[in-house]
């Protein structure tokens, strides 16, 4: 083995030292001082002047837009360039600024109780494990809602926590999922939020006041959902569509042209005519455009359909309710009413070459369904009986989720039982036409530049379906199916915008 001088070594290991010197250098530890109170706080002088004002509102509850901080160097902006203000380790940093009132309502937390003092109702209640809030830092609604969306994901989750995460909004993002699996109380997105308008300038607009915009929620989803796939490919397989589509000519006898196309969402274009969610998704799947026609030697008019043939285990669907206003210059919003099922099948829309197995396996996970829940009405009376001869309000509540949990294993396995024998999880492939609705994104208001969004996700621990977890920025609560059957529009109050369905029978 050939022997490596000192010399060389040297020469190897200076600008491994040099780049591991600087990176250090660029994380500093310095003291915020507000209002008489002092907060030590780690700068990143990599990061620009918005990330810094985003983590002293995380400590002071200092709205960005309100703060003023001087530096040697001038007055920190929002794109200013952190490592030129001559920040030094240790060092005192003055923030001048109001901070907003704070909802004492909002993370609150209950006054003790003692197990005696509890009636039978409010303590089994209180073992609903609730999952965490995220807190509103100033029209970002549409972040939240779509987070927590995301978050119900598991293959996104398992991506996150075996890859490495070298990309900032990978990396923020996994913090962030990691505090709410630990069920944090009101957490601030800062850090995710920051790196965010850094990227994508259209999330950093500002209105006339100076105040960040309301922006969509689902231009957020996707672009979060685009910077995932780019990190980890093999996610795309869990949310691809793919179809066939037939471009004819209507104007000559020309032989329709085969084509095949992709994407991660369906969308629902709302008309005078739309009052079912699959209305709108047979619709969309036809279209009448015109463009050049060689043997003609002029436009003339084509029919492009399309046929899906391929359905992921997660279908996003858009409901395409913001349209531009000419007369006002603003994104205006279609407020009709449109119902959606918790239960969609598919079949309608598959192309001949798919449809009859997805058929077969959906026919049998109806036959299982029907099954499961004849047994889950049996365990529904048996608990009610039970209930009754229990003598302690504790043990029969772990004794019904761990039945529930049994139950739950049960009936994953039996919907095994309707799949194909090479049906393989990992290509993220539905094996039927069947979905179950999982989440909803909402929004209040008349227009895509206010309003607020929230977001409706079901309760996976409840296999009754009933429960549904409603997230209003950092409140959290319980809701009923029924309250999800009033989110279909028709005014101004809570309108779905993006549904977010699993493949039926999967876990």
């Amino acid at each position: 083995m050939q022997r490596c001088s000192k010399g060389a070594l040297m020469r190897f290991l200076l600008p491994v030292l040099q780049l591991y010197a600087l990176e250090t250098l660029l994380m500093i530890q310095v003291t915020i001082k507000n209002a008489g109170k002092v907060y030590p706080l780690e700068i990143d002088l990599k990061e620009p002047g918005l990330t810094l004002k985003l983590q002293i509102y995380s400590l002071t509850n200092i709205p960005p837009d309100r703060q003023k901080i001087l530096l040697k160097g001038g007055q920190v902006k929002d794109d200013s360039d952190l490592s030129k203000f001559s920040l030094k380790e240790g060092q005192s940093v003055m923030v001048l600024g109001t901070p907003e009132k704070i909802n004492v309502t909002d993370n609150k937390m209950p006054a003790p109780k003692f197990i005696e003092d509890i009636d039978e109702d409010e303590h089994f209640i209180g073992y609903h494990n609730e999952p965490s809030g995220l807190v509103n830092l100033g029209n970002t609604c549409y972040l939240n809602s779509s987070l927590q969306v995301m978050f119900e994901i598991k293959e996104i989750k398992e991506r996150l926590d075996s890859e490495t995460r070298s990309e900032p909004i990978v990396n923020h993002l996994y913090q962030l999922f990691q505090r709410m699996t630990s069920k944090e109380v009101g957490i601030r997105p800062l850090n995710l939020l920051a790196t965010l308008r850094t990227q994508f300038p259209q999330f950093n607009e500002r209105n006339d006041q100076g105040f960040f915009k309301q922006q969509d929620a689902e231009e957020l989803y996707s672009q979060l959902l685009s910077v995932l796939l780019r990190k980890y490919p093999d996610l795309a397989s869990f949310f691809r569509v793919e179809f066939k589509t037939s471009t004819r000519c209507l104007e000559t006898n020309e032989s329709p042209v085969i084509g095949y196309e992709d994407s991660l969402k369906l969308n629902c274009h709302i008309s005078i005519n739309t009052n079912f969610l699959k209305d709108g998704l047979i619709n969309n799947l036809k279209e009448t455009l015109e463009k050049n026609n060689q043997s003609l030697g002029r436009d003339a008019k084509y029919e492009i359909s399309k046929w899906v043939t391929r359905l992921p285990k997660y279908l996003t669907i858009h409901f395409v309710r913001f349209f531009w206003r000419r007369d006002t210059s603003k994104k205006s919003k279609i407020l009709r009413k449109v119902q959606f099922p918790f239960q969609l099948d598919l079949a309608d829309l598959l192309d001949e070459e798919v449809r009859e197995s997805k058929i077969k396996v959906r026919d049998e996970l109806y036959k299982i369904e029907k099954e499961n829940e004849d047994e889950g009405r049996e365990l529904k009376k048996a608990r009610l009986n039970n209930r009754i001869a229990e003598v302690s309000t504790r043990d029969y509540a772990e004794k019904n989720q761990q039945e529930l949990y049994a139950m739950n294993e049960k009936w994953t396995r039996n919907f095994k039982k309707a799949f194909p024998d090479d049906y393989d999880p990992l290509r993220g492939e539905n094996p039927s036409s069947l979905y179950e609705l999982v989440s909803v994104v909402t929004h209040q208001g008349s227009s895509a530049d206010s309003g607020h969004y929230q977001a409706f996700v079901k309760n996976s621990e409840d296999i009754t379906g009933e429960q549904w977890w409603k997230f209003n920025d950092s409140e959290v609560s319980i809701v009923g199916k029924d309250k999800i059957e009033q989110l279909s529009g028709g005014g101004e109050s809570d309108s779905a915008m993006i549904l977010l369905y699993k493949a039926f029978g999967l876990q």
